[in-house]
């Protein structure tokens, strides 16, 4: 009994306390903040009183944005926590998306991919560069690169995309659906057969190769004896090389700007990662 009393009482506590830190929370300069329950508020003030602000100052996000309530770091993560408990996750799984953001914008390592002769969608001189590892056949790629192609129209000038193949051996079509984008490649439709493949990702397969090749106005000849071609072959276990050196492991694969990126892959998420860095590189860090 006494027991149950105590776990009672410090229960009571807790709340007290999440209550409290709530009142301190400047709500109004939080995107989304002025929108949550109370309740919500809570668990969002119990994670800023918590997870660490990584923009230098070495305090929690909370303690920063008491005494800085227009800290950029700090209300860029505050509106992420915000967003996070609207998405049903709970304190330790916002600390640690909390986490693995800090790790993407400061990771222990910036890697150098090789993008001579990859096709760029977007402006190559635009300040963040991400490139996506991915395999035709999984859906989860499907979402992200639609998300990125999606995103150039949000950040013209400030996003370049670049897309690498990382075909998985559980998808039975991931390396002829590979090699079909690079042949389309050489008659100058990468991005066309991209958009196509990933339409009717549940269709790949020869017939339907072709079939798009035809629409994209290829000439098939060529097509057909390209995707046979050793040098493209060659080009597609480079690129899945690259990814599986700088710690690829599962598609899709994701680096911002040579980061490896360990983020919610959502659309809202992607943009807030893409102006995050933006925001790092004009500030020198």
């Amino acid at each position: 009994m006494r027991r149950s009393i105590n776990i009672a009482a410090g229960l009571l506590l807790l709340a007290g306390s999440a209550a409290a830190a709530s009142t301190q929370v400047p709500w109004d300069r939080i995107d989304g903040g002025s929108s949550l329950k109370e309740i919500e508020r809570e668990i969002v003030a119990e994670v800023l009183g918590q997870a660490k602000c990584y923009g230098g100052c070495g305090e929690t996000v909370l303690a920063c944005l008491q005494k800085n309530p227009d800290d950029k770091i700090a209300k860029r993560l505050a509106a992420f926590a915000v967003r996070r408990v609207k998405a049903d996750q709970d304190t330790p799984d916002i600390l640690q998306e909390i986490e693995d953001r800090r790790l993407s914008a400061f990771p222990p390592k910036v890697f150098t991919p090789d993008l001579s002769g990859t096709r760029v969608c977007g402006d190559p001189k635009a300040p963040v560069k991400v490139v996506l590892y991915a395999d035709f056949g999984c859906p989860y790629c499907k979402a992200t690169a639609t998300s990125l192609r999606s995103l150039l129209g949000k950040e013209p000038k400030r996003l370049a995309f670049y897309f690498k193949n990382y075909p998985l051996k559980s998808h039975d079509q991931a390396v002829p659906a590979a090699l079909a984008v690079l042949a389309a490649e050489r008659q100058g439709k990468f991005w066309e057969m991209h958009d196509l493949l990933y339409e009717e990702d549940q269709n790949l397969g020869e017939t339907y190769f072709e079939s798009c090749a035809s629409k994209l106005g290829l000439d098939l000849a060529r097509f057909r004896s390209d995707q046979k071609e050793k040098g493209l072959l060659d080009r597609l276990r480079a690129e899945k090389m690259e990814g599986i050196q700088f710690g690829v492991e599962k598609t899709p694969g994701i680096l911002v700007n040579g980061k490896f990126y360990r983020g919610v892959r959502t659309w809202e998420e992607l943009l807030d990662r893409i102006e995050e860095e933006g925001d790092l590189i004009a500030a020198g860090l």
